[in-house]
């Protein structure tokens, strides 16, 4: 035997060396870790095999593993090669394994275990309240990839329902599909009902800071100019519900009313708790005669936002000059007609009252929205009995929300002012407010509602 056909090799990629002697021949074989064979030495391939399985086509990602780890791993400790077929027949695919027979057999033995192994995947469907959904998807979707990978839970939210026609917003249920094995399922509702649980200790944090609003004065609001009543960044929030698609009932509070067909909003959101901190934050500090000496207005100008102290609960709040007149006779008399721009009201106050507003308390956009009731004839609406039941069925000023809908947009000047639809959902039948006016004989339709 030649002297070079028993010199050692080196394997530096790792594998098998297969000795096998046939009429004084010896033939070496190497397989490599990429699943190729090399021939070492004159010889044949004879001892290697190839074996096919079929795979249930639900089971082959199980076998495959997570960016083929569990496939690298079969064939790593078999030493063999293994490839999976790209077609399919009768709900099966075809995988290929070629080794050495024992290596074959082991690693045909780990591919059965594996689908064997493998953990029935059903379907569970939940509904979680409409008002967490935000809360369970997270910004741009990570929070519900993140239960997914978690759990290995496929996690599919249901387009959201049409609520036309029953726009109970706070009660309305999301179905969310969940696609797993019974215990990835069961891990993935915790996390759903902990996301839940959230949105709603955030919602009740909500309601603790409308309730904490006085009770607003009911009387008649004086008409503002559109062009400029939103003031220098009320726009943000107008666009809130300006955005809204025309199929989408949200919650919203009404907060001042001028008549039956015009009025003011504020979207029940998180920016409840942030106007809330903001007043209690402005009436502390202005509530201090120092800090009001220290922001004494020196010269009142109309469309200036202002700090504003409001007549009926003694808070201080965000405004906007409309007017202003001076007594030449007593200074002390000097009166200033204040939009409130976070609710809508519009009250005429003493000059002392008013103060420079601090510009840090202006990084919360203004939160009264301006509205028209859609579908309803503005001069058929006008009557102080009206505005009266119009307040009655919102639950104007007293923090209790109803559901608006976007119906369509009315321009004054430069300003575009949307047209909603309100139904009061707090009892146990849905009233559509401008219906009940009509019902009622206190409004006339400008249109077919339907």
């Amino acid at each position: 035997m030649e002297a070079s056909r028993l010199k050692t090799l080196i394997l530096p990629l790792g594998g098998a060396l297969l000795l096998s002697g046939a009429a004084g021949a010896m033939y070496y074989y190497l397989t490599r870790r990429d699943g190729e064979e090399s021939e070492v030495a004159p010889g044949k391939s004879s001892m290697w095999t190839s074996v096919k399985v079929e795979v249930p086509v639900q089971a082959v990602g199980v076998v495959i593993g997570r960016q083929g780890s569990n496939i690298r791993l079969i064939q790593d400790s078999t030493n063999t090669r293994i490839k999976f077929s790209d077609g399919e027949e009768n709900g099966k695919r075809m995988c290929a394994i070629l080794g050495l027979p024992e290596n074959v057999r082991l690693a045909r033995q780990l591919i059965m275990k594996a689908v064997d192994e493998q953990p029935v995947v059903e379907v569970s469907e939940v509904k979680v309240p409409n008002m967490a959904i935000s809360r369970i998807i997270g910004r741009n979707g990570d929070t519900v990839r993140s239960i997914s990978h978690s759990t290995g839970v496929k996690v599919t939210v249901v387009k959201e329902e049409d609520f036309t026609t029953s726009p109970s917003s706070s009660e309305d249920m999301r179905r969310i599909i969940l696609k797993g094995s019974k215990e990835q399922i069961e891990a993935a509702k915790i996390q759903l009902l902990e996301k839940v649980a959230e949105a709603e200790e955030y919602r009740q944090k909500i309601s603790e800071s409308a309730s904490k609003m006085s009770l607003r004065f009911r009387g008649r609001q004086g008409t503002q100019d559109s062009e400029s009543s939103l003031g220098s960044n009320g726009g943000v929030h107008q666009e809130v519900l300006s955005s809204s698609s025309t199929d989408k009932f949200i919650e919203a509070y009404v907060s001042a009313v001028n008549s039956a067909t015009h009025f003011w909003l504020q979207v029940v959101s998180p920016r409840a708790i942030d106007l809330d901190k903001l007043v209690t934050e402005m009436t502390e500090y202005y509530s201090n005669e120092e800090n009001r000496e220290l922001h004494e207005l020196e010269k009142v100008t109309v469309d200036s936002i202002v700090a504003a102290k409001f007549p009926h609960d003694d808070s201080w709040y965000r405004g906007r000059v409309c007017s202003f007149s001076h007594n030449e006779e007593d200074p002390r008399q000097n009166q200033v007609t204040v939009y409130y721009v976070d609710f809508g009201d519009t009250e005429t106050i003493q000059m002392n009252t008013v103060c420079e507003l601090r510009t840090d308390f202006l990084k919360l956009g203004f939160q009264a929205i301006e509205c028209f009731l859609a579908n309803i004839n503005p001069e058929s609406a006008q009557s102080e009995e009206a505005a009266d039941m119009f307040e009655e069925l919102t639950y104007a000023s007293q923090w209790k929300s109803v559901m608006v809908r976007v119906i369509g947009y009315q321009q004054q000047g430069i300003t575009t002012i949307p047209c909603v639809q309100i139904i009061d959902t707090n009892g146990p039948m849905d009233i559509d407010v401008a219906k009940e006016l009509v019902k009622r004989g206190l409004a006339s339709f400008d249109r077919d509602p339907s």
